[in-house]
């Protein structure tokens, strides 16, 4: 089998999650302006994220919280303390896997947390690649010198007076071409 080569996959896989991290975010907000007690709203936000992070490979194995974290940020990842989590995704198969985390703040500015996040990740052992700003959005794309297989892209976005992050994390665990 034929592979593509490195950025144009990594491109192509991550299409899916800048669609699956708006879907994080609405669900997370919409569950956030409900009551706590309103389980069945969650169960649906979770049930609907789920089957979206399962489409592209049926044997992934994925799981969802609402304002929780399914699985731990990659080591020395910034984490700033002003931010509070909306809430989390991951898909697990065999050659990739893929974390999503959204967080919220209503004392920081966008402009304040991409500064903050620009400078963190250009710090051993992360290295920022691409830091464009497209529609109202900055985005802060890096990976780890560490890890070379770990690749993730940060999106920051003012909305109202909240302050929105969105985390996109993925790691190629071996190559699709059976080796």
């Amino acid at each position: 089998m034929r592979q593509r080569p490195a950025l144009l996959h990594s491109l192509c896989s991550l299409r899916p999650l800048i669609a699956a991290a708006m879907i994080l975010a609405t669900a997370a907000l919409l569950a956030a302006a409900c009551a706590t007690d309103d389980d069945e709203e969650r169960l649906a936000a979770q049930r609907l994220f789920r089957n979206y992070l399962i489409q592209s490979d049926r044997t992934a194995i994925a799981d969802v919280r609402v304002q929780g974290l399914v699985d731990e940020l990659p080591p020395s990842f910034p984490e700033h303390d002003q931010l509070n989590l909306l809430g989390s995704a991951f898909t697990d198969t065999e050659t990739r896997r893929e974390l999503i985390v959204g967080w919220q703040s209503s004392s920081e500015r966008a402009d304040d947390l991409y500064s903050w996040y620009r400078s963190r990740l250009d710090t051993d052992p992360w290295r920022v690649t691409a830091d464009p700003q497209r529609a109202g959005v900055d985005f802060i794309t890096f990976r780890d010198a560490d890890n070379p297989a770990f690749r993730g892209e940060l999106r920051i976005a003012q909305e109202g007076e909240r302050a929105i992050v969105v985390l996109i994390a993925v790691e190629t665990l071996r190559g699709d071409d059976g080796a």
